[in-house]
């Protein structure tokens, strides 16, 4: 028996790849939601400082949707051309920019357009990741790798929100407010990790330098071995991948959840300023960390437990549920306690599906048309980011924060119900460990 046979080896390579991927592609996660996000903690002094009304924030939150949905299947395609290292670490570099030029916004359309730019760039960045994921690990891993990168989302809110709060409260000087400069501090590092991209990732295992020949030819086979049996591994038209019914149900599933996410990301920070009286922008942020660091342990976990049973469907769903429910609970309990169970709840829920979930469109698309499949399902939930912000801001004008989170409940009630009934194959075979 060669030594590429021997039980160990792929185990072995496995291992290799995580560490040399993993940590760095969650670096460059966590810097994409805070840059993403960092305008829900600035809006705390921005919205009086240019006179945003909660209609505009409406409008400011929905714009970075629009081009974060026009750009989607672009650039994937560009990645496709181009490649992960150079494509992405573009982008990268370009969306810190952006960042960096919200320090000088005067008036409201300034912070629209500069959100919009963020959504051009960033577009690539997400579906981009989740179909690089997939070219280097094989199906039995998915969820937990991606538990593990997406994990960042959890470390980035434990992180970022009691700094960003602490940044907008403390990080003054006579002419520029400490809103101005959150969006300098956190763009500036971001600049620099699209540079560094162009020198830590490989496109594929052939050209990875860390692995050896044996190593490199095992992890290609083994990939394309999966690939037996699925439709043509030759490129196919984007009309072909549209007409997927299976890809317009995934599409859906992921559209309302991730409008409840994400208008979460810009609405909760006010609704927890409603907690108690007198909470002060930094404790803000403190309560906005605390549901992460319960999912910080729970969303890697539950994405390994994925892996081990190969069950994806009901692993993916009951957090939606749950997070609808949580939702429930922010909006309708009268005592901070109550409210605060309900954040914790939030935070298990919101993120712990997201490993399960990107774990099911490979097993169940051409790998011909994955890249586009991928950039197609993150495009919808960028509809829905767009749909949910611009109407929140009217259910909040007229219904106030309360409404905004019953509605959001009610986005993953219909997430859960859809994927129900979809036929999800179970993954054969155990993680490697």
């Amino acid at each position: 028996m060669s030594i590429a046979e021997s039980p160990h080896f792929g185990e072995n390579v496995i291992r290799i790849v995580k560490r040399k991927i993993i940590p760095f592609a969650f670096i460059l996660y966590l810097f994409n939601y805070m840059d993403r996000v960092n305008v829900g903690f600035a809006a705390l002094q921005m919205n009086e400082a240019l006179n945003i009304s909660k209609t505009d924030f409406g409008t400011i939150a929905s714009a970075f949707f629009i081009s974060y949905l026009l750009f989607q299947i672009p650039a994937n395609m560009m990645l496709q051309r181009l490649g992960a290292r150079r494509w992405i670490g573009s982008i990268i570099i370009a969306w810190g920019l952006v960042t960096c030029l919200m320090f000088f916004a005067q008036n409201v359309d300034h912070v629209i357009g500069a959100r919009f730019l963020l959504g051009v760039f960033e577009a690539g960045f997400f579906p981009g990741m989740i179909y690089y994921l997939a070219c280097w690990f094989p199906a039995k891993e998915r969820a937990r790798v991606t538990s593990l990168f997406m994990l960042a989302i959890a470390v980035s809110t434990v992180i970022a929100a009691p700094m960003s709060g602490w940044i907008v409260q403390h990080v003054n000087t006579p002419n520029y407010e400490g809103w101005r400069w959150l969006f300098a501090i956190e763009g500036i590092p971001t600049v620099l990790l699209g540079v560094a991209t162009f020198f830590v990732l490989a496109d594929t295992p052939k050209d990875a330098r860390w692995l050896t020949p044996q190593q490199s030819e095992w992890l290609t086979a083994e990939l394309a071995r999966e690939n037996t049996g699925k439709t043509g591994t030759q490129k196919i038209g984007l009309g072909t991948v549209l007409g997927n019914a299976t890809l317009w149900k995934l599409a859906l599933v992921y559209m309302f959840i991730q409008a409840a996410s994400q208008a979460s990301n810009y609405w909760l920070p006010g609704q927890v300023k409603q907690f108690a009286d007198g909470l002060t922008d930094t404790q803000v942020g403190l309560i906005m960390a605390l549901p992460f660091v319960c999912a910080m342990f729970a969303m890697p976990l539950w994405g390994a437990h994925s892996d081990k049973t190969g069950e994806r469907k009901w692993h993916a769903g009951l957090p939606m549920l749950l997070t609808g429910v949580a939702f429930v609970v922010i909006a309708s309990m009268p005592s901070m306690g109550m409210r605060m169970f309900g954040m914790v709840l939030f935070g298990l829920g919101i993120l712990s599906f997201y490993g399960p979930y990107w774990a099911i469109p490979p097993s169940l698309l051409s790998p011909a048309g994955l890249a586009v499949s991928i950039a197609f399902i993150n495009s919808c939930s960028s509809l829905g980011g767009f749909l949910a912000n611009k109407g929140l801001g009217y259910v909040a004008q007229s219904y106030g924060s309360n409404g905004v989170f019953m509605v959001e409940a009610v986005l993953c009630v219909i997430s859960f119900l859809i994927l129900l009934t979809m036929r999800v194959p179970r993954v054969h075979g155990t993680a490697a460990e």
